[in-house]
């Protein structure tokens, strides 16, 4: 049971470490100098603060979006990054999971715990959320129906203010400070001593009809969304406080622009709010003001307004060109905070960047690609196993890369992911005497990069067959003979059990389905001897995750041997 879960947790984290938490980690690295610089300055209007804010909040699930698009796209990243004339015309490597000993934790799994937890943290939240939603409605359902005076000095502001959205204006006992509901149409709520006064019932209607005119209250529901999703981030919660203390300071400034509202009066109106506080059954979803943002609130207003970023154009080009930085940023942070580049693998992209001089230029993709004489069978054959690698039980994939010139000759094989040094040199041998028909561009022939995976595995592995993609070659001893109807055969003392895969990936054992959630424990029960080996048998054609699926579960396994080969 216990490496059930771990399997589950390693998967998960492998699962979500490229969509999910390499653009987290970008986006946290692009936005928190922004969030730094926000927060402490006092240069930049309240306007500027609150949409920057919005904006640096709204880049985190944009930019999630915009990389799973990218990465959803065939090619999109190499076409993003190669010439006109060129593309990537590499075999594909496909690197199984690696096998870990039972009950071994590694970073991986700590990656899927911490997934396990943000989502239950963002659930909790999102149910948190859809309650305070309904408590709104809840509110507004049992509100009474506005009074003639209070429609009328709101029907005049709107007009005033150019506010074209219905508004529904509603006064009550329950209210301690203003506040307005969202909602279709918006509902603002006042307390009952501000309808008889005039002056403070006019400041105040003004002030939530600039909300309802921005859109704060359907800005306020999105960004709740986004902060409850998110909400095991540390940086989202205390954006989303920041923005809503911005978004009134914002609002303040609005209401005094126009010149018609006293900066004393609105003081004193704010001042007799400072110490009062909505019910949590009203505020719930609201847009209302706290006691310590009303505060800070006063504060800013005895100080000069800033100007930096006031007008409307200024503020555009500014929200343009970081909403696109960081964008951008967090699409080429995620690539770049990607696993390294082995040593090998350097040499190789150096050896292809000094071939494309003044011989002619290397192409990733051809018209008509080289092909191998002789095919992979002529690959194998030219495979030598070190007699010194087999005796250290010493086996694995070699990644030779290299480049077909116009006569089709291999030059420049490099090894582009190696194992060992006797392994990898066997792999560069046995490709420097392939020969290749050369790829055609437009009819001429043209030097083309490739890639061959070449792999070693001892006796009783893969018996030298070649995979269902055609494009490995495999150097062995032959194995030993299991049992044709599929079933355990026990040799020497050495129990086996084949796992069979066909092609929609369903797995069988003894002629019996098997799913693969529990593929582990039913290998475990066939098993008695105390030697055991397995081997995954799979269909051509057969969908490769479940095959990396399957084989991660079977290398879980405490067992002699675990060999994986197409079915011939």
């Amino acid at each position: 049971m216990m490496q059930m879960i771990l399997d589950g947790l390693s998967a998960l984290g492998t699962a979500t470490i490229d969509p999910l938490w390499r653009p987290v980690l970008a986006w946290t690295a692009l936005g928190l100098p922004l969030w730094t610089l926000l927060r402490w300055t006092d240069r930049l209007h309240p306007n500027a603060e609150y949409r920057l804010s919005q904006l640096l909040l709204a880049a985190l699930p944009v930019g999630l979006g915009v990389v799973c698009v990218i990465e959803m796209l065939p090619g999109a990243s190499q076409s993003a990054l190669l010439p006109a004339r060129s593309a990537l015309v590499v075999p594909a490597v496909e690197t199984g999971p690696v096998s870990v000993p039972a009950g071994s934790w590694t970073w991986m799994h700590a990656l899927g715990l911490l997934t396990v937890g943000a989502l239950g943290i963002g659930l909790i939240r999102l149910g948190r959320l859809a309650l305070e939603v309904a408590a709104v409605g809840r509110v507004r359902r049992e509100l009474e129906t506005t009074t003639p005076s209070l429609d009328a000095e709101a029907d005049r502001l709107q007009e005033r203010l150019g506010v074209r959205r219905p508004v529904q204006v509603c006064s009550s006992a329950d209210a301690a400070v203003p506040m307005t509901l969202g909602g279709l149409p918006p509902t603002i709520l006042v307390p009952d001593r501000l309808a008889e006064a005039t002056t403070d019932l006019r400041m105040t209607l003004r002030h939530e009809l600039v909300h309802v005119r921005r859109w704060d209250d359907c800005a306020q529901l999105l960004e709740r969304f986004v902060a409850a999703l998110f909400a095991a981030h540390p940086l989202v919660g205390r954006l989303r406080r920041q923005i809503d203390e911005a978004r009134e300071r914002a609002c303040d400034a609005a209401v005094l622009d126009d010149g018609e509202t006293p900066v004393g009066d609105y003081a004193r109106l704010l001042t007799a709010f400072a110490d009062r506080a909505s019910s949590p059954r009203l505020s719930a979803l609201s847009l209302s003001e706290s006691p310590s943002s009303l505060i800070d609130r006063l504060s800013a207003m005895r100080s000069s307004m800033p100007s930096f970023l006031s007008s409307r154009l200024a503020l555009g080009a500014a929200l343009v060109v970081v909403g696109v930085g960081l964008t951008l940023g967090l699409v080429a942070c995620s690539d770049s905070v990607g696993p390294s580049p082995s040593p090998e693998a350097s040499t190789t992209a150096e050896s292809s960047s000094s071939a494309t001089g003044d011989d002619g230029e290397v192409y990733m993709v051809a018209e008509d690609p080289p092909e191998l004489s002789g095919g992979m069978k002529a690959l194998q054959k030219s495979i030598q196993y070190p007699e010194m690698a087999k005796e250290a039980g010493i086996e694995g994939r070699v990644i030779v890369q290299f480049i077909v010139d116009k006569d089709g000759a291999v030059t420049n094989p490099t090894v582009a992911q190696g194992v060992h040094e006797q392994l990898n040199e066997a792999a560069l041998e046995a490709v420097k005497q392939q020969a290749f028909s050369p790829g055609r561009q437009d009819g001429e022939p043209v030097k083309v990069q490739m890639s061959l995976p070449v792999t070693f595995r001892l006796p009783n592995a893969s018996g030298g067959a070649v995979n269902g993609s055609g494009s490995d070659a495999t150097a062995s001893s032959p194995s030993s003979r299991t049992d044709a109807s599929g079933r355990l055969l026990e040799k020497a003392g050495i129990q086996r059990v084949r796992v069979l895969m066909n092609e929609e990936g369903r797995l069988l054992i003894d002629d019996e389905p098997v799913e693969m959630s529990s593929l582990t424990d039913a290998v475990r029960q066939r098993i008695t001897a105390d030697a055991a080996r397995a081997a995954l048998i799979y269909a051509d054609g057969a969908p490769g995750d479940r095959v990396d699926a399957a084989e991660a579960r079977l290398r879980a396994l405490d067992l002699q041997m675990v060999y994986i080969k197409p079915a011939v």
